[in-house]
């Protein structure tokens, strides 16, 4: 095993704002004297080493609070659980650079801003981030591109090891019968359900009075108005009508395509014409932009159906659902031929679970299965008391583009909460048989790997209770 003091230097990168002599004390705190002074100054510590890697008392702490950030629970002492991911996560960058596993410096910047989005997201606007980090989100950027990269290393590294991985019926079934009684999994109770949906029609008129209101609003902010004050009193975006229209920071690849074009062609202070999109009709007015992101305030306004247009679609429903009552046809053959909802039309009205990242353990992801809490509330409001084979009333609901149809829905069948069970759950089963055997590849891989790799943790961490034991040697 190599001296870790003749072992570090070789691999530590310091910043060049000075001429740094670099020395490793018997703590392993990182010193840093500047030339030509007595004065230390202490960068950082390194708590452990894998492979040429470091790992710094400040990666831990900045994973504690990412995951606390997260609202994620953290088991046992925070720390050991954080310097113990960090170290399966060297594990696996250090692979990656053996096999010669790569990711484009493109896919770490596409993540990143995503990522970046959901911080902003989470703080409430990206000053309340800026301030967090207590740095411009540039360099928040730049100091998260390297840790970026080694997660999506770590990702495709774990994925390598773990993608020929099957699961066979026998062995799901074994995995079921191993489980003890107090481990298996309750499942709560799931619904299939079928839809007939109904657009109201938005007349020409309609589509030319938003247009002719934002052209009106465009002429006002050119004369002088705030253009902030108007998004306030007048944009339908829920998002950013609060914020005077403000976007922050935003990747184009996140935009339609229809608003980026014309949010990147604009200059200075202009405002753009009006643009249409899915989500309804806009304007746009340039904040910064810097590269492929982009900050712009915008007003949005989407057309509306009428009063009278509402209660005609209403009326057609009622009509529908009272000659599906009176058996003169089925409610999957009514969805065939007369629902609007292109995605489940021509299956007889049924819907599909599309997943949720909220919920991504359930198992019913792209199966025809909801469990209450996976499903609109007002879906569920609608059919929380209906038994199977009946009728929902007219329910108004909004899509994600806040476009409104009218819509019945029947159960087509029901499973009430049980026991997970071989018979009514196999797929729910099958996902977890799959994850504990990939979890025991991980594990075969991670201690097979700790025997050959350097590794060295802090002497104040080696009595941290991790998973893996073999990060002491």
């Amino acid at each position: 095993m190599k001296n870790r003091n003749t072992f570090f230097p070789s691999f530590l990168k310091v910043p060049a704002l000075f001429a740094f002599l670099v020395t490793l004390s018997s703590s392993w705190s990182v010193d840093a004297q500047i030339v030509g002074t007595n004065d230390t100054l202490i960068l950082d510590r390194v708590v452990a080493i894998v492979g040429k890697y470091p790992i710094l008392h400040s990666e831990v702490g900045n994973l504690i609070k990412n995951y606390r950030d997260d609202g994620r629970m953290i088991p046992g002492d925070s720390y050991c659980f954080a310097l113990e991911s960090i170290l399966v996560n060297k594990l696996l960058v250090n692979q990656a650079e053996i096999d010669s596993v790569e990711v484009t410096d493109d896919e770490v910047e596409r993540n990143l801003d995503y990522k970046l989005q959901y911080f902003i997201y989470r703080k409430g606007s990206q000053e309340n981030l800026e301030k967090d980090y207590k740095k411009p989100l540039l360099e928040i950027k730049k100091d998260l591109f390297q840790p970026q990269k080694d997660q999506m290393l770590a990702d495709k590294m774990k994925s390598q090891i773990t993608d020929k991985v099957v699961i066979t019926p026998s062995e799901v079934q074994k995995f079921y019968k191993q489980l003890p009684s107090a481990q298996i999994p309750l499942r709560p109770t799931v619904m299939e359900i079928r839809e007939i949906s109904l657009d109201p029609k938005i007349t020409e008129e309609e589509i030319v009075r938003v247009q002719n209101r934002l052209k009106e609003f465009r002429d006002r902010i050119q004369k002088g108005e705030s253009f902030t004050t108007l998004a306030v009193l007048y944009s339908e975006d829920a998002g950013t009508a609060p914020l005077g229209g403000k976007m922050e920071m935003t990747p184009r690849s996140s935009l339609v395509p229809e608003f980026a074009a014309v949010a990147f062609n604009l200059k200075g202070q202009e405002i753009s014409r009006v643009v249409k999109t899915e989500f309804g009709y806009h304007i746009i007015q340039l904040i910064d932009r810097r590269g492929d992101m982009i900050s712009v305030r915008h007003i949005l306004l989407s057309p509306k159906p009428s009063i009278e247009e509402k209660a005609s679609v209403r009326k057609r429903l009622d009509s529908i659902a009272q000659v599906i009552r009176e058996n003169k046809i089925s409610f999957e053959d009514a969805a065939v031929k007369f629902s609007s909802a292109k995605d489940t039309r021509a299956n007889g009205g049924l819907l599909v679970n599309k997943g949720n990242e909220q919920y991504q353990d359930t198992g019913n992801a792209n199966t025809t299965w909801f469990e209450p809490e996976e499903m609109d509330p007002a879906v569920f409001n609608a059919i929380k008391n209906l038994k199977i084979g009946e009728l929902s009333g007219v329910v108004e609901t909004k899509d994600d583009k806040n476009h409104t149809s009218y819509k019945i829905f029947t159960i087509k069948s029901k499973k009430v909460a049980h026991k997970a069970d071989l018979k009514q759950d196999y797929q729910f089963l099958q996902t977890l048989a799959l994850a504990d055997k990939n979890a025991k590849k991980m594990k075969e891989w991670i201690e097979k790997k700790q025997k050959s790799m350097f590794i060295q943790v802090d002497k104040e961490f080696q009595n941290c209770d991790f998973q893996y034991k073999g990060w002491v040697k």
